[in-house]
């Protein structure tokens, strides 16, 4: 988040330097938080870490910004760092309790050395037929009306995921079922990118969004109003199916208005922000008012969401694209 902030542009003037150091933050960043212990040095070497992969991530931005089409990358993109991420998840659920951190950032730091020589081998590419200067499709007005609708999934996301496992003790399930059915959650329901990553059609970028927006209103809606295994797995698989359908439509209309990757990189700041409310008031809110309360909420905040994008994408196809890479 503070690269993002700090250095959204630091990947085009030194990008070399910039991917070389980050990969070296994050290998560096992992490995010290195996070893360190202690409050402040463990927050030093997940710091490190964490600038790392917003080098990183940023040498990615640079790469998409301004593709057309751009929502096929990142649902590509979200297909294979899912699957990654749910076999952490699984692999994080499947150690004993007393194992502490096992050697899960060892493993982390393992990946990035792996990873570096592919990392390092990207190469920039041809310069974009569209201009530093041109202006966008999209008015600014739109561009934070699509930046509101991500706060919102994203607090909606991270909010019912933080309140998960209260949910599964009130239905009586054993702590660790709760953590594999968390796990094997997150790693199917990135099978929701698999939409956006063969959309070509931008006529039909609509209606999956919005369909994505149904599935997730309505999964949350039964996974805080039906006890059980079965719901509780299933609704917790639809929630993340929806959300991985919705983001990378998103975020890809921002990175086809987006000349240097700059803009998607806040965006991902934003997107922090409203995943951090959504964390911090879930718990109140739940306890506050009760499950029914908390998912009619949830699924309110969806449908202003769903307004929102249905206003954005219809302009969308009113105006003429951004020129493509």
């Amino acid at each position: 988040m503070l690269y993002c902030l700090l250095a959204p542009r630091l990947m085009q003037r030194a990008r070399r330097s910039a991917t070389i150091a980050g990969l070296l933050a994050l290998i560096v960043g992992e490995a010290a938080s195996h070893y360190l212990d202690g409050a402040l040095p463990l927050a030093g070497a997940r710091l490190v870490a964490g600038l790392g992969e917003g080098a990183l991530f940023s040498l990615i931005t640079a790469e998409v910004a301004a593709e057309a089409h751009a929502q096929r990358i990142w649902g590509q993109i979200n297909l294979v760092g899912g699957l990654a991420m749910g076999a952490l998840l699984y692999g994080l659920s499947a150690l004993p309790a007393a194992s502490g951190r096992g050697s899960i950032f060892l493993w982390l730091a393992a990946m990035g050395m792996v990873m570096a020589p592919w990392v390092l081998s990207i190469r920039r590419g041809a310069p974009r037929t569209s201009a530093a200067g041109a202006a966008p499709s999209l008015a600014k007005a739109h561009i934070g009306l699509i930046l509101i609708a991500v706060v919102l999934v994203y607090a909606v996301q991270a909010g019912q995921w933080a309140v998960s496992g209260y949910v599964g003790e009130l239905a009586h399930m054993p702590e660790e079922r709760i953590g594999l059915y968390l796990a094997l959650s997150s790693i199917a329901g990135f099978a929701g990118a698999i939409v956006p990553s063969l959309t070509r059609n931008p006529a039909h970028r609509l209606r999956f969004v919005l369909l994505g927006f149904l599935v997730m209103a309505a999964a949350v809606l039964v996974f805080f109003n039906r006890s059980g295994g079965i719901p509780f797995l299933w609704s917790q698989i639809a929630v993340n199916v929806g959300f991985y359908m919705v983001t990378p439509f998103l975020i890809g209309l921002l990175t086809e208005n987006d000349h240097d990757g700059a803009l998607v990189l806040r965006t991902l700041v934003v997107a922090l922000v409203g995943a951090a409310a959504g964390t911090a008031l879930a718990g109140v809110v739940l306890t506050g008012n009760g499950p029914a309360a908390f998912s009619g909420l949830c699924a309110a905040i969806i449908g202003l969401a769903m307004a929102i994008a249905g206003i954005v994408f219809r302009h969308s196809r009113m105006v003429p694209a951004a020129a493509p890479g």
